[in-house]
């Protein structure tokens, strides 16, 4: 089988996120040249959009890693030319629209930071100010309200205090895997939030891992997401949980993954799109990865 594995910044050849993209590009290529399929991918190109409709009509299936304001664009593409095996455009779509997300969430009774209006927001409370439409920590901040100047394209949300943790899963056509709770390393620069990798796995009470996974189950069902998804939460002292973002693509815990699961990624991508998924007391992990950005 032949398979594209687009990841936006490698394709366009540079960016902040570069290395990011670079170690999801090699551990998806690596994983499915140990199954034996052949992979393209697109690698510093003029028009990412151009070549990921080119190879893609050459491929029996693909699977796409962008921004989430940039993703149902290029899904779309994908899913016109071949076998998608991520989440679907309508899926991506609203996962990419954080105010969208939330209220989807909040209606099917997962807990999430509420979304403040202007006219609510405190002098002296902190909040989170937000894109509507972004990546991940991508231009996230923690303000006070005096400090907030509100935009269109931006939400507020209340502030969790806990800890920033994440979770993989793979979603086929019949059941979800749980994979791993992910440790995130966010520091604050300023009022700005930056990402500076991950722990694999990363160890929580027995409770609250049932927890997030159970919430990260009914997510991806809530939001029909298919393939490998990343789910951010914010973990409290008190073992509540909140999911403050969903990634409907590969995230860059997929790099740690690859490195202490007991099966190939790759391989579960391919069967739950494909075949069918192992059990989830099937799938182990050994050790710990630890994934740094400078």
């Amino acid at each position: 089988m032949k398979i594209m594995v687009a990841e936006y910044a490698v394709g366009k050849g540079g960016g902040k996120l570069v290395a990011e993209g670079k170690a999801m590009l090699t551990t998806l290529k690596n994983g499915f040249y140990e199954l034996g399929h052949e992979v393209i991918y697109p690698e510093a190109v003029t028009d990412f959009g151009v070549a990921v409709d080119k190879l893609s009509k050459e491929s029996d299936a693909g699977v796409v890693i962008a921004p989430d304001d940039m993703l149902c664009e290029f899904t779309k593409l994908l899913e016109s030319n071949t076998v998608n095996l991520g989440c679907s455009s309508d899926s991506v779509k609203i996962c990419a629209d954080k105010k969208q997300t939330i209220k989807v969430l909040s209606e099917g009774g997962i807990q999430v930071p509420r979304i403040v209006s202007k006219e609510e927001v405190a002098s002296e409370q902190r909040y989170v100010k937000k894109p509507r439409y972004g990546c991940a920590s991508e231009n996230v901040f923690i303000q006070k309200g005096k400090d907030i100047c509100p935009t269109p394209d931006h939400i507020i949300t209340e502030f969790i205090d806990g800890e920033d943790i994440s979770s993989s899963v793979i979603i086929g056509k019949f059941s979800v895997l749980p994979l791993t709770i992910n440790k995130q390393f966010i520091r604050v620069d300023g009022e700005r939030l930056r990402y500076g990798g991950g722990l694999v796995p990363y160890s929580v009470e027995q409770e609250a891992e049932s927890e997030i996974m159970r919430m990260s189950e009914k997510v991806v069902t809530l939001l029909h997401c298919e393939g490998y998804v990343g789910i951010d939460f914010i973990l409290g002292d008190d073992g509540s949980a909140h999911v403050v973002e969903v990634n409907p693509r590969p995230t860059t815990s997929i790099v740690g993954i690859a490195k202490v699961l007991n099966y190939n990624v790759a391989d579960l991508i391919l069967r739950a799109k494909f075949g069918s998924l192992p059990m989830p007391n099937e799938v182990k992990t050994e050790g710990s990865f630890i994934f740094e950005l400078s």
